[in-house]
């Protein structure tokens, strides 16, 4: 929406609201850090967490706490040296933990490398694939 992280904030929360008034679940992506399409499934962004949570976060966090997002897409990229979809302390920590995300967060399609066990312990819901791509199984709760 910008690169604004006020300006994002504040035009989400009707955007998700306004979609999810017509009964279908608004999904907000790509979370998080994803600021480049040039082999953004293998950068590895390090950033400090001050600058995550006031230039990076803000938009995803007012699309869930003030919007009630129902979906979230994990972005390809890596954080801190962990895939977007396995990390625990954006998904945990932050998405699921602080600001109480109970709707579905999923890949995006095609994400490789994914180490499906871990993501699914650390709050992942949902692989996305492409058809050409074995789907892992995973047995619920993970032991």
């Amino acid at each position: 929406m910008s690169e604004d992280p006020y300006l994002v904030s504040q035009m989400v929360v009707p955007v998700v609201r306004g979609i999810q008034s017509q009964d279908v679940a608004a999904c907000v992506k790509h979370f998080a850090l994803n600021n480049q399409e040039l082999n953004r499934m293998d950068v590895d962004v390090e950033v400090d967490e001050r600058a995550l949570q006031e230039i990076y976060l803000p938009g995803f966090k007012a699309a869930v706490e003030k919007g009630g997002a129902r979906c979230v897409m994990a972005a390809y990229n890596r954080f801190r040296g962990v895939p977007c979809c396995e990390n625990a302390h954006l998904i945990m920590d932050l998405l699921k933990g602080e600001w109480g995300f109970q709707g579905v967060l999923m890949t995006d399609w095609g994400v490789h490398g994914l180490d499906v066990m871990t993501a699914a312990n650390n709050g992942l819901d949902v692989e996305m694939s492409f058809a050409k791509k074995k789907c892992s199984a995973i047995s619920f709760p993970p032991p």
